[in-house]
């Protein structure tokens, strides 16, 4: 099975480019030798986040990215991954303007972020969060959104 990758924008009130996203997903997979995998990007309002967030992770309040990997199913010599990302267009909108940036590179951030969770990455420790945050400018760098070195103060992943 190949790297399937699906894109839903619920939130009608961002517009996304949709290919750019699926092909920022797909170079970040291939670059862990991920080459089967079905995973669906769904864009949320901050409002249904906020749900979401609450009902599976426990937590109240509203995040940027919400990762389920769904099943990492061994096939012979190859994994098939299969896992959801919801990511709040609203977040990143906000995002944008709060740290000078721009919503496109913002949604590509965390499109980005919720890739790394899906292969194994963690954000719950100082270390995690450091290697996901050079992870994510390794990325966006080479599909030549160069970014500033993320000050320690600036925290997108409440």
């Amino acid at each position: 099975m190949p790297l399937k990758i699906e894109i839903n924008n619920l939130n009608k009130k961002r517009r996304l480019n949709q290919k750019v996203i699926k092909k920022t997903a797909l170079f970040v997979l291939r670059s862990f030798k991920k080459h089967n995998a079905l995973i669906d990007i769904t864009f949320v309002s901050d409002r249904k986040i906020k749900i979401l967030n609450k009902k599976y992770m426990a937590r109240s309040g509203s995040t940027d990215v919400l990762t389920f990997l769904l099943e990492e199913i061994p096939l012979p010599r190859r994994n098939l991954l299969i896992g959801d990302i919801y990511i709040s267009s609203d977040r990143a909108y906000e995002n944008a303007g709060r740290f000078k940036t721009n919503f496109s590179k913002e949604i590509l951030l965390y499109t980005i972020h919720g890739i790394l969770h899906l292969v194994g990455f963690e954000d719950r420790t100082v270390n995690g969060k450091n290697r996901i945050r050079k992870l994510e400018e390794k990325f966006l760098n080479r599909l030549r959104f160069p970014v500033q070195p993320v000050p320690a103060k600036r925290d997108r992943l409440k």
